[in-house]
């Protein structure tokens, strides 16, 4: 068979091949690299689009207690309006941190079922350690006469 100039033989090409490993991992680990870091960036921004939405909810929700008091005042005077609307929110404030309190003494960080599961798992891997072993070897006797065996 004749093979052209420009062609590499098989030898060559095999002691090509780890240096065209080591370049694909490279490039591969620079494209990964690369849309990290764009994806990164894109949630940065929405982070910061998120923080100048509840900048804008406080203030909001600011208004709305002043909405109230006033509502309130046109009843009672005004300071026993402010007076009630601060007791209000007062209460919500301490539900909330009651409630959150109890979440976090109920919920248990450590994680049962991923434990449970790497347990069931690294007792099969023993299983299969176990298992895997060869047996060991018989003590090697001649064949008696009469007996199939290897007779050479």
């Amino acid at each position: 068979m004749s093979r052209r100039k420009d062609q590499a033989g098989t030898f060559e090409l095999l002691a090509r091949l780890p240096q065209q490993i080591v370049s694909l991992a490279k490039i591969e680990y620079e494209n990964a690299k690369r849309e990290v870091i764009a994806k990164a960036k894109r949630a940065g921004i929405g982070a910061g689009a998120i923080v100048i939405a509840l900048f804008f909810l406080f203030f909001m929700l600011e208004a709305l207690v002043i909405a109230a008091i006033a509502a309130l005042a046109l009843v009672w005077p005004w300071w026993l309006a402010a007076l009630v609307v601060a007791a209000a929110l007062l209460l919500l404030a301490a539900v909330s941190i009651l409630g959150g309190i109890a979440l976090i003494k109920r919920g248990n960080p450590v994680p049962e079922e991923t434990l449970e599961r790497v347990g069931g798992d690294l007792s099969a891997m023993g299983e299969v350690r176990v298992n895997a072993e060869p047996p060991a070897p018989r003590p090697a006797r001649m064949p008696r006469v009469g007996e199939e065996g290897n007779w050479r």
